[in-house]
């Protein structure tokens, strides 16, 4: 059974007319739910998070400056990117609880895996800042509730938006019970996510970054999840994984630049549930980016597709310059292979 959370009032978040973080982004993907009744799909309501869940990762100070926001009359710009409404901050409440909570029905084996399809976004949300459309840092949340309160002892966060989840990695970077993973176009915003940003003190090695030039495709990425993540998965042996699920390393995407298809993220999600069940960790995937609405769409109902088990797209792993890079980088910590098959 797929855990969902969809519902309409993640449009309450109102970035006004030309923002690319658009309410439609929900309304395009809750037509994937509404008004079928799959027996494979069990939609949930949104539930807000409490104010101590998201002092798990954030200060005090700005979260109560967000809350603010709800008090005002118009839009409040928090950086050049990220704009709230009145609406605003009760939504990134249930943005986070909403994934906390699917979080802790995977855990406890009410479902065999989740999809938060919430905004705002959040892998760019820092302790103390608002940034790239991001309040609050849904997933970095979810991972600290989860190692708090939920028996929790390593997660792997796993983040396969175009771009690098500053927010995430800067939450866990000195840490060695949660490891993260990202893909993404570079150098492209926010500027981090070099290959050699691995960690520090006892976190040492347990950031794994695998930035890539632009116009990487399909191949190119299954390469990447194939060779990289599947044996960093292994080895750490997460009793959790969570999925910063972004979209726009799609080729019709307007931000990345990046040429996955629809087929390709299907591709990814079925590495990462291999790897899961490898394992044995339950997988819980939360929206990030994903600005051209048909593309979203498409791409959110192929990984749906490859969370019901449905075969992997067949797309061969392609060698590129920079896996070279990825491999002897990460190597110093993980047993990788050298070379390939």
């Amino acid at each position: 059974m797929i855990g969902i959370v969809s519902d309409p009032v993640f449009m309450k978040h109102d970035t006004g007319g030309y923002h690319p973080e658009s309410p439609l982004r929900i309304q395009y993907l809750h037509t994937l739910f509404a008004p079928k009744n799959d027996p494979g799909i069990l939609i949930l309501d949104p539930v807000p998070a409490s104010v101590e869940d998201i002092e798990l990762n954030h200060g005090r100070a700005y979260i109560g400056m967000v809350s603010r926001t709800a008090s005002s009359e118009s839009y409040v710009d928090l950086d050049p990117d990220t704009v709230c409404c009145p609406d605003s901050y009760h939504t990134a409440l249930l943005a986070a609880g909403s994934l906390v909570e699917l979080t802790r029905m995977a855990l406890a084996g009410e479902i065999e895996t989740g999809l938060a399809c919430v905004r705002p976004p959040g892998h760019h949300a820092r302790k103390n800042d608002a940034m790239g459309f991001c309040l609050f840092n849904n997933v970095a949340i979810a991972a600290a509730k989860a190692i708090q309160s939920f028996g929790v002892k390593r997660v792997a966060i796993i983040d396969f938006d175009v771009h690098h989840g500053n927010g995430t990695q800067e939450s866990f970077y000195a840490r060695d019970d949660v490891l993260y993973f990202s893909t993404h176009q570079y150098p492209f915003y926010p500027g981090t996510g070099a290959a050699s940003e691995t960690g520090a003190g006892e976190g040492k090695g347990y950031t794994v970054n695998c930035p890539m030039r632009g116009g990487k495709g399909d191949g190119q990425y299954a390469a990447v999840y194939s060779y990289i993540l599947k044996p960093v998965i292994e080895t750490f042996e997460p009793d959790l994984i969570l999925v910063s699920a972004g979209f726009d390393a799609h080729a019709m995407d307007p931000i990345g630049g990046m040429q996955l298809s629809s087929r390709g993220f299907a591709a990814i999600t079925s590495i990462i549930q291999d790897s899961a069940q490898e394992v044995g960790a339950p997988v819980v995937y939360a929206l990030e980016g994903g600005y051209n609405l048909n593309a979203l769409k498409e791409s959110a109902s192929c990984v749906i597709g490859a969370l019901k088990g449905e075969r992997a797209p067949a797309i061969d792993p392609l060698y590129f310059t920079e896996l070279d890079t990825f491999i002897n980088t990460h190597a110093q910590m993980w047993p990788l292979a050298l070379r390939y098959v």
